[in-house]
């Protein structure tokens, strides 16, 4: 399995007074082909940071110092804007944790599903919303033509995120970043968007970065987990390792944290 997306040595930092602030300090993780990778950590621990990093989508007050970051062999840290926007939901999608404020409150589903295909592919305005109708099938949409005239207002929570989950695959991206895509949800409407996105790896080849600061989400679907604390990643490897045999002080305090049921970790 190769590797699509590998960050080596990264160091952001924080303007705060004049003086830099550093964030992130040394974070290097590799993503392979086809996985889904679970990157875990308190609030405050860079993972946010980290996955915005990949395509430079960063806050004014954030600098990059020093890394790379390399997708597909090529450092995007390099890439001049104009590139980066071409790879910007085209190869790199996000999925960000509330859909009530990443969706606009005054276009339809459609149309602003639409405006990103038409951004990323040379597509005429019939093959746009043949294209849309079929991203929000795959998510498991119902009517999804119907859906189409929707407003976000109209939509429930979890049809709001897999409205969102369609727009980030609906240009075929080959890497998929979803951070805290559950957080907002019901347990039930939380198990079905993580099936969810196991079906789109499998049926699409996509890769994923799954962010949670809920190491019981990642035990259910990532086959690789990365942990990360004060800006750094502490522990790398197979989930079902780290998640039977913890090297790290911090992933042991983890995975203490995980509710229990009849005696057993859930």
């Amino acid at each position: 399995m190769s590797v699509l997306l590998e960050i080596k040595d990264l160091y952001l930092n924080f303007s705060q007074d004049a003086k830099p602030v550093e964030v992130l300090r040394g974070v290097n993780l590799k993503v392979y082909e086809g996985e889904i990778l679970g990157l875990v950590g308190e609030s405050g621990s860079g993972k946010t940071l980290t996955a915005l990093s990949v395509t430079k989508l960063l806050p004014k007050a954030a600098e990059i110092a020093s890394g790379e970051i390399l997708f597909d062999g090529r450092d995007l840290l390099k890439s001049a804007e104009e590139d980066l926007r071409k790879i910007r939901g085209a190869k790199i999608s996000y999925v960000f944790q509330d859909p009530a404020t990443s969706l606009n409150p005054v276009f339809t589903i459609g149309e602003q599903l639409i405006e990103g295909i038409e951004l990323h592919q040379k597509v005429k305005k019939e093959e746009s919303f043949d294209i849309a109708v079929a991203a929000l099938k795959e998510v498991g949409m119902p009517a999804p033509k119907d859906i189409m005239y929707a407003y976000p207002h109209q939509l429930s929570g979890g049809m709001k995120q897999r409205a969102m989950i369609a727009m980030a695959i609906s240009c075929k991206p080959r890497l998929l970043i979803a951070d805290e895509p559950t957080t907002a949800l019901d347990v039930t409407i939380q198990a079905q968007i993580l099936d969810l996105l196991v079906h789109l790896k499998e049926e699409l080849q996509l890769t994923i970065i799954l962010i949670t600061h809920d190491l019981s989400i990642v035990a259910q679907v990532a086959e690789k987990t990365a942990v990360m604390q004060e800006g750094q990643v502490v522990e790398y490897g197979d989930t079902a390792i780290i998640y039977r045999k913890p090297s790290h002080p911090y992933t042991q305090r983890l995975i203490d944290c995980i509710p229990k049921m009849s005696g057993h970790r859930i």
